[in-house]
């Protein structure tokens, strides 16, 4: 039974993440937003409310983990918010909130967890959400804030790819194009959805790239568009 570190465990894409890996055997423990949504109880589901820009919470929560688990065999990290915002409307205080929510929240899990991974003969896997406005820049224009920050996380998983890789750490970037949760069929409702990527999709390729042969793909970036 593997341990993992979720965070974002009770959001659209996290739920069926959580059930995934709970299905699949593993142990998960998962952040969840102080006051908002939560998570049933399960067997090998621990939550913990938690505010990942909080880095002295960070710190503490992973040691938390290693102290009652043994360690931590990967981190899936999904919390970010999003933002449309075109160079001329986005001004410094709102790159700012989404260099918070997306690439604060990663990092301050991420560089503790690296740490305790380093010390682990096993190594780890991460797996962080990445955005195609982060790689495409006419997609990027008209969410300029969502885009750069998001180009953030893709570039930190470069860095633990060569910092890790000789320690038997290894990250992924899944960049999904439209999800199918019930925010964006209101926000789309003249979309077709069965375009989008369903979370059930993504939940299951995470298993399979942290857990299943999927271990042994060293691409750092995963496009998961289906047909959006």
């Amino acid at each position: 039974m593997s341990t993992v570190l979720l965070t974002g465990g009770a959001g659209g894409l996290g739920r069926s993440i959580t059930q995934q890996l709970l299905n699949s055997g593993h142990t998960v423990i998962a952040t969840l937003e102080p006051g908002g949504h939560t998570l049933d109880a399960q067997p090998n589901l621990v939550t913990h409310e938690l505010d990942l820009t909080d880095e002295a919470g960070c710190q503490a929560l992973v040691q938390k983990v290693v102290a009652e688990h043994g360690g931590i065999d990967a981190a899936i990290l999904l919390v970010g918010g999003f933002a449309m915002g075109s160079i001329t409307d986005t001004d410094f205080a709102a790159i700012d909130h989404l260099f918070r929510l997306n690439f604060q929240t990663t990092y301050q899990v991420a560089r503790p967890v690296f740490e305790q991974m380093s010390q682990q003969a096993k190594g780890g896997r991460f797996v962080l959400i990445g955005a195609r406005p982060a790689l495409v820049p006419s997609a990027g224009k008209s969410m300029v804030a969502y885009a750069l920050s998001k180009s953030l996380v893709i570039q930190l998983s470069e860095i633990l790819n060569a910092a890790g890789k000789d320690k038997n750490i290894i990250s992924t970037v899944l960049v999904p194009s439209t999800i199918d949760t019930p925010t964006n069929r209101k926000a789309m409702p003249d979309a077709d959805p069965a375009n989008w990527v369903k979370p059930e999709d993504i939940a299951e390729l995470i298993d399979f790239v942290a857990f299943g042969a999927g271990k042994m793909l060293r691409e750092s970036v995963l496009k998961v568009y289906n047909k959006a």
